[in-house]
C-alpha cells in the first residue's frame, strides 16, 4: 500500500537535482499522514495504562512498605535497588525474542494482548506485602517486587518499540513521543489525585492495607484495559530488516549496540531521567507531610508535577524544531537548574513553590518527552550500521533504563532518609531538613549530569543522511 505526494523528494535524495520527479511513491511507513488522529491517541492510552502501574509503584510503594508493610527505609532502599536491576537486565531478552517475533497480530502488538492481564494480577499482588517488617514479609516484598518488574518489561519493551514499528517519519515520531508523554501526565494526574482520596475511601485512612489493594485494583483494570485499546488501534508499517543469516545474529546485533553511541547516550540519558522522577514522585508524600506539614500538600505538588508533563507533551516537539534537540533539552535543564535554588526559600508557601516547581519540571521535562524518539532515531543508526533494526533491543534498552533510574532513585531516596534517621513515628527537625534537601537538591544534581550528557549527543545533524542511505539499500535488488 502507498500513496502519492506531488512535488516532495521523500526519498531524502542529495539536493544536487536527482531523482526529482514531480511525482513520487511514498511508502506509508514514510508518510506522516498514514499515522492517523485515532492511532496517535492510542499511544497517549498506553503512557495512562503504564503509569497507572509505573506511577502508582514510584510514588506509593516506598511509602507503603514504610509505613505500611513496617519494613525498615534502609532495608527497603536495598529491596527496590536490587530486585529492580535483575528485572532490568530481563529487558534485553524480551526485546531480542520481540525482534524475532512472528505473529498474525504482527511482532509487537501480542505482547499486549497476552501480557496486560499478567502485569495487573502482579501489581495488586505487590502492594498485599505482609505487615511486621519481618523476613517474611521482606522476601514476599522481594518476590513480587521483581514478579511485577518482569510482567511490565513483557508489555511495555513491545509498547514502546511500536513507535519505530509505526513509522519512519522523525517528525511523527516527535508527535507520538508528545502523545506518549501527554498519556504520561494524564496518568501522573489521575494517580496523583485519585490514590490518597481513594486509599482513604476503601480503607479509611491513608495507611490503610485493604485502601491500598482496591485501589491498586481498580487501577490495573483499568490499564488492562487501555492496553487491549493500544492492541486494537494500532499497526505495524515498518517492516523487520531481512535477516539472511541469523546464525549469529543475538552477538552481531550486540555488538553494533555496544558502538551505537546515540544509543548509549541516550540510554544514560533515560536513566538519570527516570532516577529524578523517582525522587520526586516517591520524595513528594515524605515533603509534604514532614517539610510542610501539610497532608494535601501531596495531592497538589504531584499534581503540579503531572501537570508540568502534560503541558511539556504539548510544547516539546515545538519547542525541539525551533531550538534543536540537542540544545532545547540542554536551556531546559539549565532552566530547572537555576530554579531549583528558590525552592529552598519558598518551601513554607505552598503557592510560590508550587508554581516554581512546575516551572522547573516543565523546562526539566523537555528531555524525558523527546527520550522515546530519540530511541526510535538510533535505530536507524543501527540498520546503517548493521543492516539490522533491532528495535525489539533498542527500545527493550529504554525500558531498562526506565527500571534502572527508578531503582537508583528510589534507593537513593530511601537511604537518604536512613541517613537522616527517619522514623515514620518521630519525625525530628534535622530529619525534616533532610528531607527537604533529597526532595529538592538531589533532582538538582541529576539534572545537572544530565545537562553534561545531552551535550555529546549528535546524531541530529546526521539522521537525514542516514536515513537516505538506508532508503537506498532497501531499494537495491
Amino acid at each position: 500500500m502507498s500513496t502519492r505526494q506531488p512535488g516532495t523528494n521523500p526519498r531524502g535524495l542529495d539536493p544536487a537535482g536527482h531523482d526529482t520527479a514531480a511525482e513520487q511513491t511514498l511508502d506509508t511507513a514514510d508518510d506522516p499522514r498514514a499515522v492517523r488522529r485515532g492511532e496517535r491517541a492510542a499511544f497517549a492510552l498506553g503512557d495512562v495504562a503504564s503509569n497507572l502501574t509505573w506511577t502508582t509503584i514510584s510514588s506509593y510503594l516506598l511509602f507503603f512498605y514504610t509505613d505500611v508493610a513496617g519494613i525498615a527505609a534502609g532495608a527497603a532502599g536495598t529491596l527496590m535497588l536490587i530486585a529492580r536491576l535483575l528485572d532490568a537486565f530481563f529487558d534485553p531478552a524480551v526485546g531480542l525474542v520481540l525482534d524475532r517475533t512472528t505473529s498474525r497480530w504482527g511482532r509487537a502488538r501480542p505482547y499486549l494482548l497476552f501480557g496486560a492481564p499478567l502485569l495487573s494480577v502482579l501489581t495488586v499482588l505487590t502492594f498485599l506485602t505482609p505487615g511486621g517488617g519481618g523476613t517474611a514479609a521482606l522476601i514476599y516484598a522481594y518476590v513480587t517486587f521483581v514478579l511485577v518488574g518482569l510482567a511490565y518489561s513483557l508489555v511495555n519493551v513491545p509498547y514502546g518499540a511500536l513507535m519505530a514499528m509505526a513509522t519512519r517519519d522523525s517528525g511523527t515520531r516527535m508527535q507520538l513521543a508528545g502523545m506518549r508523554s501527554f498519556g504520561v501526565g494524564i496518568g501522573l494526574i489521575l494517580v496523583s489525585t485519585l490514590t490518597q482520596p481513594l486509599i482513604s475511601l476503601f480503607g479509611g485512612s491513608p495507611t490503610s492495607r485493604t485502601g491500598f489493594a482496591w485501589t491498586t485494583a481498580l487501577y490495573a483494570a483499568t490499564g488492562m484495559f487501555l492496553f487491549w485499546v493500544v492492541f486494537r488501534l494500532v499497526r505495524e508499517r515498518v517492516p523487520a530488516a531481512p535477516r539472511t543469516e541469523d546464525r549469529d545474529g543475538f552477538a552481531a546485533s550486540f555488538r553494533t549496540l555496544a558502538r551505537n553511541t546515540p544509543w548509549l547516550t541516550v540510554f544514560l540519558f533515560s536513566i538519570l531521567s527516570f532516577a529524578r522522577l523517582g525522587i520526586i514522585t516517591g520524595g513528594a508524600v515524605y515533603f509534604a507531610l514532614h517539610v510542610l506539614d501539610k497532608p494535601a500538600a501531596v495531592s497538589v505538588i504531584l499534581l503540579a508535577f503531572s501537570l508540568s508533563a502534560v503541558f511539556g507533551s504539548l510544547v516539546t516537539a515545538r519547542v525541539l524544531r525551533a531550538l534543536g534537540q540537542r540544545r532545547g533539552i540542554l536551556l531546559g535543564l539549565v532552566v530547572c537548574i537555576v530554579l531549583s535554588g528558590p525552592l529552598f526559600v519558598l518551601r513554607d508557601d505552598l503557592a510560590a513553590f508550587t508554581v516554581v516547581f512546575f516551572v522547573a519540571n516543565l523546562a526539566g521535562g523537555l528531555g524525558f518527552v523527546a527520550v522515546p524518539a530519540l530511541v526510535a532515531d538510533t535505530v536507524e543508526w543501527q540498520e546503517w550500521r548493521s543492516g539490522r533494526r533491532d528495535e525489539g533491543l533498542l527500545f527493550s534498552g529504554y525500558s531498562m533504563s526506565t527500571k534502572i533510574g527508578a531503582a537508583l532513585g528510589s534507593a537513593c531516596l530511601a537511604w537518604g532518609l536512613a541517613a537522616v534517621d527517619y522514623r515514620p513515628d518521630a519525625v525530628t527537625a534535622q530529619a525534616g531538613h533532610g528531607i527537604a534537601l533529597l526532595f529538592v537538591g538531589l533532582p538538582a544534581l541529576i539534572a545537572a549530569l544530565q545537562a553534561a550528557l545531552i551535550a555529546t549527543y549528535s546524531l541530529e545533524e546526521k539522521l537525514p543522511g542516514i536515513k537516505a542511505t538506508n532508503l537506498r539499500r532497501r531499494e537495491q535488488p
